[in-house]
């Protein structure tokens, strides 16, 4: 991951690295033109990756009282429903012809980063010693 977008927090960027190199492997089997069930099975990966880091995220969250909450949570859900949309798509062999579009669609990546270097920043303010 590039050191730009590490936020401080062991847990948190090992979570991010993970959830990036699990993207890539997407983007590289559709780029290869895998079998349609090989991409489904690593945005099954992915999903889950998201649904735990983003329900770690929430709980910390709630116990610091984090401001933004409610927006976090929304780009949460947001980012939830676009894979949901690709692990959908991709049980048809042809969805995932165009790999360049489905780097469009992984965009949210850096966005999670974004807003998440924002909810570290807080964090750490409220637990001293918790940077790396």
């Amino acid at each position: 991951m590039d050191p730009k977008y590490l936020t401080g927090i062991a847990e948190i960027d090992a979570q991010h690295t993970e959830i990036e190199e699990v993207a890539q492997a997407v983007i590289e089997a559709a780029a290869a033109k895998d079998t349609w069930h090989i991409v489904h099975y690593i945005l099954v990966r992915l999903y889950e990756l998201l649904r735990f880091h983003f329900a770690v995220e929430e709980s910390v969250m709630s116990i610091v009282s984090f401001p933004e909450i409610a927006d976090h949570k929304q780009v949460h859900k947001d980012i939830l429903l676009t894979v949901e949309r690709m692990k959908a798509a991709s049980l048809d062999p042809k969805a995932f012809e165009h790999d360049e579009s489905l780097k469009k669609q992984f965009s949210f990546l850096t966005h999670i980063v974004d807003h998440d270097k924002r909810f570290t920043e807080f964090v750490i303010t409220r637990i001293p010693g918790l940077r790396q």
